[in-house]
């Protein structure tokens, strides 16, 4: 009598703890934009205004050396781009209301942003894919609900 008592207790307990889990998930998977939004959103400013001084610096109008501008947009990078926080991120694969992976976007865009600069320190006229970044960087800024942004690195300004 005693163990079937325990066993429903254990049985229950696993069950609540179960019910606790699903919520707690389902809270994660809710709200991820805006908690994301929020995690990253002053590292994707910071990476928007690197961008605007890169962009400057191809017109002439900036005097920062290309590699402080790569340097600052990778420490930006690697802050969007932290470990941990992408694996949480794919956690969330398996939510029912899967969204965008905003940290991974971003953190793309980001590298392809240092990609870009490192070509500039090897050579300030350097080419590269200017609709890649544009598309990449794009998505990030809509995720973020941010306006698109008229640059030369995106080759429309």
């Amino acid at each position: 009598m005693m163990q079937a008592a325990s066993a429903k207790a254990l049985i229950a307990a696993i069950a609540c703890g179960l019910f606790m889990i699903q919520n707690a998930n389902a809270a994660s998977c809710g709200n991820f934009k805006s908690i994301a939004q929020s995690a990253i959103g002053s590292q994707v400013t910071a990476l928007r205004r690197v961008e605007h001084e890169a962009s400057d610096r191809r017109k002439g109008l900036d005097s920062r050396p290309f590699d402080y501008l790569r340097d600052e947009v990778k420490k930006t990078a690697a802050i969007i781009g932290e470990p941990v926080a992408l694996a949480r991120e794919d956690e969330l694969k398996f939510c029912a209301n899967w969204t965008q992976p905003i940290r991974r976007i971003c953190a793309d865009a980001a590298q392809a942003l240092a990609d870009i600069l490192e070509k500039h320190v090897a050579d300030p006229k350097a080419d590269f894919d200017r609709p890649k970044y544009a598309t990449a960087i794009g998505e990030c800024e809509k995720l973020m609900d941010l306006k698109p942004m008229a640059s030369a690195i995106r080759g429309t300004d």
